[in-house]
This record gives structure tokens, C-alpha cells and sequence, in this order.
């Protein structure tokens, strides 16, 4: 699934941009978004592709909701308590069980890559900064309908949105 993957090599690079953890994290705090589906817009639009609305996979589903979320949790929960040496320990075991499990949904997320259409782009920057808003926004409405009916008038989202994309399009991406 990761071998030669090169939605793991363009996330890993984009997240080390200047802000753009810190507008991810927050995005996925504030308003239960995930990261690596806001970075997978991000990618598609690098490749010229939209996110569809539609796009839903049970393995991804399945994998966020069984292992991923779950980790995060238990880590959340033990970065507020730990105390000693070793649940020191266990928290930073945590760490990187949750980062083997985000390379694993990245995985998944890129196997669906084909579903989503090649974008009919006139060439630039601002071609690609407003396909990554669109794909930003679809995977901030796709959470759930609700998100969706309030996404028009939450106009801090949106300017989160605008930011992460803004700087993820001005980045240098070496594929």
C-alpha cells in the first residue's frame, strides 16, 4: 500500500510546511475534521483531480473509526495523566502507533485515487489554489450532513480552509 506511494511522500511533505500542521490540528479539533482526508484534497488537487462529494469507502471508514480514532484517544487521555517513566513511555508508544496507523489509512485513501475524475484545470497557480479550496471544502462537508448545512455559514472554517490551502498551493512539492 505505501511502497512508491506518492500521497504518503506529498503528505509528509506539505504537513512540515509552515502552519499547515497547526491549521490541520486545528481543523481536526475544532471541527472533527481528518487530517489525512484534508491532505488527500490537497494531493488530488496537485494531481489535477477533484475529491468527489460522493466519495465514501468502508475500509477507510472502518479503519478511522476501529484503530485510528481509538489510539488518538488512549494518547489524548495519557498525554493529560502520564506521570512516570513509563507511562511516559506508553504515551510515546502511542505516538507512534497512531503514526503507523495514519500511514495505513493514507494507504487506503490512495487506493481510491482512480475514483476521483481528472479536473478540467486551466493551467496555474489559481487553477490549483481554488481546486484545493473545492477539495478542502468537500472533505469538510463530507464529515457529516450536518457539517455540510452549517459549512455555509461558518465563515471561520472557511477562511481555515482558504489559509491551508493557500499554503499548501505555494509550497514546493517534490514528487
Amino acid at each position: 500500500m505505501l511502497d512508491n506511494n506518492v500521497f504518503w511522500n506529498y503528505a509528509v511533505q506539505i504537513y512540515s510546511v509552515p502552519d499547515v500542521a497547526a491549521l490541520c490540528l486545528t481543523l481536526q479539533n475544532r471541527y472533527q475534521l481528518s487530517v489525512n482526508y484534508l491532505l488527500f484534497g490537497l494531493w488530488l488537487a496537485h494531481e489535477g483531480r477533484y475529491l468527489p462529494a460522493d466519495l465514501s469507502d468502508q475500509k477507510v471508514c472502518q479503519w478511522r473509526k476501529t484503530m485510528l480514532e481509538p489510539l488518538r484517544q488512549l494518547r489524548f487521555t495519557l498525554r493529560e495523566t502520564k506521570q512516570s517513566g513509563e507511562e511516559y513511555c506508553c504515551y510515546e508508544a502511542l505516538k507512534q502507533a497512531e503514526l503507523a496507523a495514519e500511514k495505513v489509512e493514507i494507504g487506503l485513501l490512495y487506493e481510491l485515487r482512480e475514483r476521483c475524475p481528472e479536473a478540467d484545470l486551466a493551467s496555474g497557480e489559481d487553477a490549483w489554489k481554488k481546486l484545493s479550496y473545492c477539495n478542502l471544502c468537500v472533505a469538510a462537508t463530507s464529515v457529516t450532513k450536518s457539517a455540510a448545512a452549517e459549512f455555509d455559514k461558518d465563515e471561520d472554517l472557511q477562511a481555515l480552509l482558504a489559509h491551508l490551502g493557500d499554503k499548501a498551493t505555494s509550497a514546493v512539492v517534490i514528487s
